[in-house]
């Protein structure tokens, strides 16, 4: 399958992180997402991107490893959408709008695009299911038309 995903990440402890060279960004606690695509097959399809990041264990190859791989985070989540378009810029930007979220540190995961940056977070106001939720709508509006039912 091909796609675009959203995952949560919950960060359990306060501090700095590095991610590669990018450089540092301090982190709270609470809830990031972070909103990539999986445009592949095999190694690089939608479901191997999401239990990749799922991964405790992984050489750190992607921004968001640094995060993912990291003591005291977790993906708890995840939202997508089956479809041979790419969405990550236009669901990003929709999710810093509507949950009012900025990226972390400028670039991460928007090496080939324009976007400011794909992890944004910490998001501290929503539960988990609320903030599901709110993906899920967001996702709804924005492939419309255009994804595969699966």
């Amino acid at each position: 399958m091909r796609g675009t995903y959203t995952i949560i990440i919950e960060n359990e402890s306060k501090g700095y992180q590095a991610f590669g060279s990018l450089g540092r960004a301090r982190l709270g606690r609470g809830k990031y997402l972070y909103t990539g695509s999986a445009m592949g097959s095999s190694a690089t399809s939608l479901e191997r991107r999401l239990q990749r990041h799922a991964a405790r264990s992984k050489r750190l190859r992607w921004h968001v490893d640094y995060l993912t791989s990291k003591p005291g985070c977790r993906v708890t989540g995840a939202v997508f959408v089956v479809s041979n378009k790419r969405y990550e810029c236009d669901v990003n930007r929709k999710i810093s709008e509507e949950l009012e979220l900025r990226p972390v540190l400028p670039r991460i995961g928007a090496s080939d695009c324009d976007c400011d940056g794909h992890l944004l977070g910490p998001e501290r106001r929503l539960t988990k299911r609320s903030l599901l939720k709110r993906l899920v709508i967001i996702y709804s509006h924005l492939a419309r038309g255009d994804a595969v039912s699966q």
